[in-house]
C-alpha cells in the first residue's frame, strides 16, 4: 500500500492497526474507539501492541506539557522493524484531540516513510514528500461529496428546503480539528488556518461551500436551530467562524450576522489561538401584551411555558420548587395576562400540576423554556436566560435585572 486506507473497520490477519492514544489509555473516541471496539485494544494500555493494534500516546491533557513523543514514536518504529511478517496501518495519529498538524506529525515518523511493512496515511506522505498541493488530502472532502448517500447536492438540497435531515454535516460545513470526539469529526477535521485557506481555494470544494452557505442566507424566517438542529446549528457557527477568519468581511461573516448575533464560536477561536472579547448580554424585553423579546427576536413559548418563566423573572432571590404551592394564585394571575380568556378546567389542571412539587411538570416546562432560547442565544450566554438551580436550591433566572424591561 502506498498509504494506509482512508476508513479502516477491519483487518487480515497480519495487519495492525497503529493509533494515538492519551496517557491514561481511555480509549473512546475516533480511532482510539475504533481500535477498542473492532481491535482489541486495552482499557488503560496507553504504549504498545494490543490484540491487533498498536498504542502511540500523543495526548496528555488539557493544560499539560506534551513530553517530547519522540521516543514514543521510535519504539513503534522498532517494533515494527522487528516484526517484518507484520503490516502496519498508521492512522492519523497526533492529529486530533491532541492537536498536532499533518505536517507536525508527519515528521516525526520520517524514517517509517520506507519501511516496507508501515503504510502511513496519504497527508504524512504528500507532507514528507514536499507535495504542497495534496498535503491536507482535500480529496477526503470531495468523496464524500460525491458519495451515493448524503451527498453535497442532497445537503443542498435540504439547505434550501429549510430543514436538514441527512447526516452530512461535517464534510460540508467542516470545523477545526479537535472540537469532537467522534471518527468523523477527527477525519474530517480541518488541522489549522493553512488547510483552511486550501480548502477555500480548492475549485470544486470552495464554490461548494460558497454556493451552500448562501443557500443558507437565503432561507427566511427561520432560526439556525431550526433549519440545522442541535448540535447542527453549533457545528455549522464553528464552521462559518473559522472560513470568516482566513477570509473576514466575506459571505461567512453575513451568516454570524444573521444567525449568530455576529458572534463567532468561542471553542474554535481558542483552538485556532485567538482571544475574542466575551459577547455581551442583551435587554430582555416584557411587551404589554405579555410577549418576551430578546433584542428584535421574539422567544415563543406556550401560554404555560411562559407564565412559568414570567413568574421565576419576577422573583430574581429565586424560587425552591417544593414551595411551588405557594406562587399557585399568582401564577394564575400572570397566565390570564398571557391569554385574558379565564381561566377554563383544563388550565386550572395545569396551573395546579405545574405547581405541585412531586410531579415531573416544573422541569419539565424548565426543558421547554432552555431549547426555546436555544435557538437564539448563544451557547456561551444562554445560562443567563434560562431557569438554573443546584438540586435543593432555589431556581432562577440570573440575568441582571437592569436588562430586564417591562412595559
Amino acid at each position: 500500500m502506498d498509504h494506509t486506507p482512508e476508513y479502516i473497520d477491519r483487518l487480515l490477519p497480519n495487519q495492525i492497526f497503529v493509533f494515538g492514544s492519551n496517557a491514561l489509555g481511555y480509549h473512546t473516541g475516533g480511532a482510539s474507539g475504533m481500535a477498542r471496539k473492532r481491535f482489541g485494544a486495552i482499557w488503560g494500555q496507553a504504549e504498545g501492541l494490543q490484540g491487533q493494534s498498536y498504542a502511540i500516546p500523543v495526548d496528555f491533557g488539557k493544560g499539560n506539557v506534551a513530553p517530547d513523543i519522540q521516543p514514543y514514536i521510535d519504539r513503534f518504529i522498532d517494533y515494527a522493524k522487528t516484526h517484518p511478517d507484520n503490516h502496519f496501518l498508521v492512522t492519523r495519529v497526533g492529529c486530533g484531540i491532541a492537536g498536532f498538524t499533518d505536517k507536525e506529525m508527519a515528521e516525526h515518523f520520517r524514517e517509517a516513510l520506507e519501511m516496507k511493512n508501515v503504510s502511513l496515511p496519504r497527508s504524512f506522505v504528500n507532507a514528507l514528500k514536499g507535495n504542497k498541493e495534496q498535503a491536507f488530502d482535500l480529496e477526503r472532502f470531495v468523496k464524500a461529496q460525491d458519495s451515493a448517500y448524503d451527498s453535497y447536492s442532497d445537503a443542498l438540497s435540504e439547505i434550501k428546503s429549510g430543514r436538514k435531515t441527512g447526516n452530512w454535516i461535517w464534510y460540508i460545513f467542516p470545523q477545526i480539528k479537535g472540537l469532537g470526539h467522534s471518527y468523523n469529526s477527527e477525519y474530517y477535521g480541518i488541522s489549522n488556518e493553512e488547510e483552511t485557506l486550501a480548502y477555500l481555494g480548492n475549485p470544486v470544494l470552495g464554490t461548494r461551500l460558497r454556493e451552500i452557505t448562501q443557500a443558507l442566507l437565503d432561507v427566511d424566517g427561520y432560526s439556525a436551530y431550526a433549519i440545522l438542529g442541535r448540535p447542527g446549528d453549533i457545528k455549522v457557527q464553528s464552521c462559518m467562524t473559522l472560513f470568516d477568519i482566513v477570509s473576514p468581511n466575506d459571505i461567512f461573516a453575513e451568516v454570524l450576522s444573521k444567525y449568530y448575533n455576529g458572534i463567532r464560536c468561542p471553542k474554535t477561536m481558542m483552538r485556532i489561538g485567538i482571544r475574542q472579547a466575551k459577547p455581551s448580554l442583551q435587554k430582555l424585553t416584557i411587551t404589554k401584551d405579555c410577549r418576551i423579546l430578546l433584542g428584535e427576536k421574539e422567544i415563543k413559548l406556550e401560554p404555560i411555558v411562559k407564565s412559568v418563566y414570567l413568574l421565576v423573572l419576577k422573583h430574581p432571590e429565586g424560587i425552591s420548587f417544593k414551595f411551588l404551592p405557594d406562587y399557585r394564585k399568582e401564577l394564575s394571575t400572570i397566565y390570564t395576562n398571557v391569554k385574558p380568556l379565564g381561566l377554563n378546567d383544563r388550565v386550572l389542571q395545569s396551573i395546579e400540576d405545574v405547581t405541585n412539587p412531586l410531579l415531573n411538570s416544573i422541569n419539565e416546562k424548565c426543558s421547554r423554556i432552555k431549547a426555546a432560547f436555544a435557538a437564539e442565544v448563544d451557547e456561551a450566554m444562554i445560562r443567563n436566560y434560562i431557569i438554573i438551580g443546584k438540586s435543593g436550591e432555589s431556581k432562577k433566572i440570573s440575568l441582571p435585572r437592569d436588562l430586564v424591561v417591562w412595559e
